[in-house]
């Protein structure tokens, strides 16, 4: 594959982070270096860094992934994470959440069993993916979603035929997963046990030993949800911290930076120096 090719969708890729209308993936922008510790990436995500570097910890080992790699993370786990502009630009990523329905479908075309083991964090060139991931970009400038998705459940086929087989290993959400997905839909809503409760089908005793068991607390959960909705936010978008705080449901902002802060090791301020 050529470096021209390679150059082309990379471009291509750049020229989505900068369109208007709303896309089904993440757009990250930073113009100083940020380390965020515990990053929760909710499900099986693909990143392509296009300007500047990207780096992420696991098993205490810092790895770069560049402009030109992937970034795989094979499913729902939390990661150490640093992302650096090269000097006088900014840095610039796209980050894609795989959908359950392209799994699902990607596990359906195979029929192979589905993997136990939970994988390691890894890379590969884009060089491998060129053509897929050329109609993906495409169908997403065009607004096509469905072609979008196909060609998303092809790239996924190709990574599985390539090794990274624990993209798609199913499992059944945790109850802790529950309730951050629905804490995250709706993050400024004032959440109480009992609709949580209501909404999982489950008693007060029931809830708080399910979620001993899985060593957290409704409080917890909650919180952290709010944070991590409250990171995206920062992550793709100019929004002002006081105007991300009261979209996550805090009033103060001092409380949601202090708490901020507890969680990922860094100051939501600092996203907008």
């Amino acid at each position: 594959m050529s470096d021209n090719t390679v150059n082309e969708l990379l471009d291509d890729l750049l020229a989505l982070t900068r369109l208007r209308a709303p896309l089904p993936c993440d757009c990250l922008r930073a113009v100083q270096t940020h380390s965020v510790r515990r990053f929760e990436a909710e499900g099986a995500t693909l990143s392509f860094p296009l300007l500047g570097t990207f780096r992420y910890r696991e098993k205490d080992i810092w790895k770069t992934v560049l402009p030109g790699e992937i970034l795989i993370i094979p499913n729902a786990r939390r990661v150490d994470i640093e992302y650096s502009p090269k000097k006088e630009e900014e840095f610039v990523a796209l980050s894609v959440v795989l959908t359950d329905e392209q799994l699902e479908a990607a596990r359906l075309l195979l029929d192979a069993p589905p993997p136990t083991d939970t994988g390691d964090i890894t890379s590969m060139p884009v060089s491998e993916l060129i053509s897929p991931l050329s109609r993906w970009t495409r169908a997403m400038r065009e607004g096509k979603k469905s072609l979008s998705m196909l060609a998303m459940v092809e790239i996924v086929l190709m990574l599985y035929a390539a090794g990274h087989h624990t993209l798609l290993r199913a499992r059944e959400p945790s109850i802790a997963m529950r309730i951050s997905r629905m804490v995250s839909a709706e993050p400024a809503r004032r959440w109480s046990a009992a609709e949580v409760e209501s909404s999982l089908g489950l008693s007060g005793p029931t809830l708080r030993r399910r979620l001993a068991a899985e060593s957290t607390s409704l409080r917890t959960i909650i919180a952290d949800a709010r944070t991590a909705e409250a990171l995206r936010l920062l992550m793709t978008s100019a929004l002002p911290v006081k105007t991300v705080a009261g979209r996550v449901g805090y009033s103060s902002v001092t409380s949601f930076s202090r708490r901020f802060t507890e969680r990922y090791g860094v100051e939501p301020s600092g996203f907008r120096r």
